[in-house]
């Protein structure tokens, strides 16, 4: 059965064709069972329905219908904007119908696609001329979406079929392709289907050929890459993402970049990652060129109660099954779980003999259910990566046979980390907020254990002069099932004329602005990005002294630790900075900035990483892998 896939794609006249019939002839010639298949889609299916679009779109027009131009028919030029306008339309009429018409095409080009494949089954790789993406800009561009929902689309179809491991684009400008073939539509059928190539070959990760160069070249460079990305280990990431973009979202696809080839592209792996929800964090990894598989999986979740119970027994075959086919098509060396109730995905992958490796960024008090996950981590993981020691010790006090519990930092925010500024010195405030006294700013989701209740009621027990001669801020957006907290917050703030921001996008740049950073978690926080963000922008922070920032602050040298949920401490500390002679930039920034670079150091905590993938990955690399079967494919 077909191992290794390769897709190349590119407008018309790009030259795929050749390339693929190049790539595929050396192939060959070094002894590897290769073919060159087009996984374009064609009309099974559709055939009889466009017939009857056609007949229904002639009589509405008052005319004989006729058959439509045909791409490779360059003696019936058409206006193809103008069709594709004419197709837009209809399709914002009749929406039901579309959602048909997407279902149709989508099952007609699972159908071709599984019996190409059979066909080729013998094929130890396929070059793929063509493959779903080019399917769906077709289906984008007749239904009018816009390049971003056909990426969109994409990532949820990628939970059903295979991720190539090598995504080539030819990249010829259209003005060359219509010169170099005679078959095209017109140039606008280039312009158009030229940004959604663009936008495909951004989001997913392919590699840039320059399609005007001698084919020989691209060739020997394509296939000198080739082999370099069969010898890099696969680490596919796994993390059930809720609504909210938190901590957890970010540094995981800081990770990812990192871990695909941050100063070590000869040793970097390849990376894609699987998300339960697309949210704007699937834009980070679009920026980077990450892969994303979207699928809607089952997430445990303690709050939903009973009836979250019942759901969880009956989505978890399902879920199960999802990951069961995925790993088996992709064949990852090492997944990577990102969250600690994705115990689904890592039985998975355990079943798959695939190596699990489990990152553990919370902690649950609940004393059955803390020792519960304990031990599924130990029986799924042969590792497993806590964010701080207070993290590691809270699951495995003790060392557990079988089972490795190490301590990793996550990365710090990489802008915050580059910036060379005077730590001592605040930067300028952005626009809306006032310039006078200091600015003192809570920086979280709202909600009841980020404890902005607490730093509500400590600026209330500030004296007057102090609340009047500063300025306070929240910033934060609110979580789902969340909303009469945050307008329990809202409400408070206004009462003491604390600035409520909303979520924002520049927190580093707030962060370079405060003179003071206060976190106020009323449960331990495990590792809290705000801290470390707050200490490498050189802010004083005052923190709660439970969990991983007991690591991160020395109390009195690099800032100040409060016993969690205590406003009154909270309060106190808070006077203090306000009314020393010293700022409390002047205090505490040089030394909170060089202790905070001095967990987060990015060589540190990438080479942490990459040695366990590598003690990982090197058994399963070393030997020759399974075939990949039809049922994996389906």
């Amino acid at each position: 059965m077909t191992r290794h896939l390769i897709c190349i794609i590119g407008t018309d006249g790009s030259g795929k064709t050749t390339l693929s019939d190049a790539v595929v002839e050396v192939l060959q010639t070094r002894g590897e069972s290769a073919e060159r298949v087009w996984l374009g889609a064609e009309s099974f299916l559709m055939k009889p329905v466009r017939g009857l679009l056609r007949l229904a779109w002639g009589k509405r027009r008052g005319k004989k219908p006729a058959s439509a131009p045909k791409q490779g028919d360059g003696s019936q030029r058409t206006d193809y904007a103008a069709e594709i306008a004419r197709k837009n339309a209809l399709a914002r009429k009749y929406g039901w119908a579309t959602r048909f018409y997407i279902a149709l095409v989508w099952a007609d080009y699972r159908l071709q696609l599984a019996l190409k494949r059979w066909r080729h089954r013998a094929a130890d790789t396929i070059v793929a001329d063509r493959y779903l993406f080019d399917v769906a800009i077709n289906i984008g561009l007749t239904v009018g979406w816009s390049p971003d929902e056909v990426v969109s689309f994409v990532r949820t179809r990628l939970g059903r079929l295979a991720l190539p491991e090598m995504r080539v684009f030819l990249r010829v400008s259209p003005e060359v392709s219509l010169q170099r073939k005679d078959d095209i539509f017109d140039i606008d059928y280039l312009h158009l289907r030229f940004s959604y190539y663009e936008a495909i070959a951004r989001a997913f990760g392919f590699v840039e050929l320059d399609g005007t160069l001698p084919i020989a070249d691209n060739r020997d460079w394509l296939l000198g890459e080739l082999a370099a990305e069969r010898a890099r280990p696969y680490v596919l990431y796994v993390h059930a993402n809720n609504t909210d973009i938190g901590g957890a979202d970010k540094v995981l696809a800081l990770m990812a970049e990192h871990m695909r080839d941050h100063g070590r592209p000869e040793n970097g792996n390849r990376v894609a990652v699987c998300v339960r929800l697309q949210t704007a964090i699937v834009d980070r990894y679009a920026e980077v060129g990450i892969p994303v598989i979207h699928h809607p999986f089952e997430r445990p979740q303690v709050s939903r109660g009973i009836g979250g119970l019942i759901r969880l027994a009956l989505a978890s075959p399902l879920t199960l099954v999802f990951f069961w086919r995925l790993f088996g098509r992709e064949r990852p060396d090492i997944v990577h779980i990102n969250d600690l109730y994705d115990f689904l995905p890592a039985l998975a992958a355990r079943l798959r003999g695939v190596p699990v490796v489990w990152h553990i960024r919370m902690i649950i008090t609940h004393d059955r259910m803390r020792a519960a996950f304990a031990r599924v981590v130990a029986k799924l993981a042969p590792v497993s990566v806590s964010v701080s020691r207070a993290v590691r010790d809270h699951y495995f006090p003790t060392p557990v046979a079988g089972h490795e519990a190490l301590v990793i930092h996550d990365l710090g925010n990489a802008m915050l980390i580059a910036n060379d500024h005077n730590p001592s010195v605040t930067a300028s405030r952005p626009e809306g907020l006032p310039e006078h006294g200091l600015l003192v700013l809570m920086v979280g989701r709202i909600e009841p254990w980020k404890g902005q209740d607490v730093f509500i009621e400590a600026v209330r027990r500030l004296p007057a002069s102090l609340r009047e001669g500063n300025v306070f801020a929240l910033a934060g957006g609110g979580v789902e099932a969340k909303e009469n907290y945050l307008a329990e917050i809202r409400s408070s703030a206004a009462k003491e004329e604390i600035i409520m921001l909303g979520s924002r996008d520049d927190v580093p740049v707030l962060m370079c602005a405060a003179d003071v950073s206060v976190h106020a978690s009323t449960k331990p926080d495990p590792f809290p990005g705000v801290v470390i963000e707050s200490l490498l922008a050189g802010a004083a922070t005052i923190a709660a002294g439970a969990g991983g920032a007991v690591e991160m602050i020395d109390d009195g040298v690099h800032g100040r630790l409060t016993p969690p949920g205590d406003a009154a401490a909270l309060s106190a500390a808070l006077e203090d900075f306000l009314t020393a002679d010293a700022r409390p930039r002047a205090r505490f920034g040089a030394t909170a900035r060089a202790r905070a670079l001095g967990l987060v150091n990015a060589r540190v905590v990438d080479a942490a990483i990459e040695k366990v993938y590598d003690r990982l990955a090197q058994p399963k690399l070393a030997k020759a892998l399974p075939a990949r079967s039809e049922k994996d494919d389906e």
